[in-house]
C-alpha cells in the first residue's frame, strides 16, 4: 500500500500542477475547431476518470474491476476517440496516443492474469508518462477570431493603446470575484514600453471607475460580450485597482454581483480571442 499511496500522490501532484500555466507557453499549438476541441479535452477527461477508477480498485485490491476499467480505456476508446481526427491532429500527437491506448489493453490482460497491484502500478506509471509528454509537448487554446478581425482589432487597438502589441503580452486572469488585467513587456530591460504600459493602463482604470469604457468599445466595438453591463455598473457595486508590475501594469475588477461577475468573465473571454496574437489567459491563486 505504501507503493500505492506514493505514486497516487504523485499522479494527483501532476494533475495538480499542470492546472497552471507558465509565464511563457511554448508549447506547440493544437488548431482545432470548437468540436474538435471539445472532442480531445473530453476523451482526456475520460482517461484521467478512468485512471482515478483503476487507483481506486488497485486499493481495494480489486483487480476484476482494475481489469474493467483499464480495459475501457484501450482499443475501443482509440477506435471511438481517435479515428475521426486522425488527419487533423499533429503525427507525433498520434504516436503519443495510440500506443497508450494499447497499454491500457495490456494492463487489463495483466490485472487478470498476474493479479500483481504492483506489477500493474509498473505499467500504469509508464503509461501515464505518455500523458506527461503530451501535456509537455502540447495546448490546446480556445477558438479565436478570424484572421481579418485580428487585424482589424491591432490596427484600431494602435490607435488607442501607446505600447506596441508585438512587445507585450496581455494576460487576463478570471478570479473567483472578477478578474486581473495585465500588460507585461516581453523584455524586462524594455523600460519604455513598461513607461507606456504604466500610462495607459493607470488612465483606462481611472476611465472605467467613471464608468467610461469608450476606448474598450474604440478597439472592440460596441457589441463586445460584458461591455454593456460593466457600463452600466452602479457606484460600488465594481471595484477597480491599478497597480504597477515590475515588468508593466495590471488593473483588478471585483465585484459581489454575479452579474457583473459574469460580465467581466464574458469581457475576458471577448479579449482573449480579439488579442489572441498578443494574449494569453493567466491562472490566479486568489
Amino acid at each position: 500500500m505504501h507503493t500505492l499511496n506514493k505514486f497516487t500522490l504523485s499522479l494527483l501532484a501532476f494533475f495538480a500542477t499542470s492546472a497552471f500555466a507558465e509565464t511563457t507557453d511554448n508549447r506547440q499549438i493544437l488548431s482545432l475547431t470548437e468540436p474538435q476541441r471539445n472532442h480531445i479535452l473530453t476523451e482526456m477527461r475520460e482517461l484521467l476518470a478512468g485512471t482515478q477508477d483503476i487507483l481506486g480498485a488497485l486499493a481495494k485490491d480489486d483487480m476484476q474491476a482494475v481489469a474493467t476499467s483499464a480495459r475501457a480505456l484501450g482499443f475501443e476508446m482509440k477506435h471511438q476517440a481517435e479515428n475521426p481526427l486522425h488527419e487533423v491532429l499533429p503525427k507525433a500527437f498520434m504516436q503519443l496516443g495510440m500506443p497508450m491506448h494499447k497499454e491500457f489493453d495490456k494492463i487489463a490482460a495483466d490485472a487478470l492474469a498476474l493479479k500483481d497491484p504492483k506489477h500493474t502500478l509498473q505499467q500504469l506509471s509508464t503509461t501515464m508518462g505518455k500523458c506527461t509528454a503530451c501535456h509537455a509537448t502540447y495546448q490546446i487554446r480556445p477558438a479565436t477570431a478570424s484572421e481579418q478581425r485580428l487585424d482589424e482589432v491591432a490596427a484600431r487597438g494602435a490607435h488607442v493603446m501607446p505600447f506596441a502589441l508585438d512587445e507585450t503580452t496581455h494576460v487576463f486572469s478570471k478570479i473567483a470575484n472578477g478578474g486581473i488585467q495585465q500588460v507585461i513587456v516581453k523584455d524586462k530591460a524594455n523600460t519604455q514600453q513598461i513607461k507606456l504600459i504604466r500610462e495607459h493602463l493607470s488612465k483606462i482604470a481611472n476611465e472605467f471607475k467613471q464608468g467610461d469604457f469608450a476606448n474598450s468599445a474604440k478597439i472592440h466595438g460596441g457589441a463586445m460580450p460584458g461591455l454593456a453591463e460593466l457600463k452600466q455598473a452602479k457606484q460600488g457595486d465594481l471595484q477597480i485597482d491599478y497597480q504597477d508590475l515590475p515588468d508593466g501594469a495590471q488593473i483588478t475588477y471585483a465585484t459581489k454581483q454575479q452579474k457583473l461577475l459574469t460580465a467581466i468573465h464574458q469581457w475576458f473571454d471577448a479579449q482573449l480571442s480579439d488579442h489572441a496574437r498578443h494574449a494569453m489567459s493567466g491562472h490566479s491563486m486568489h
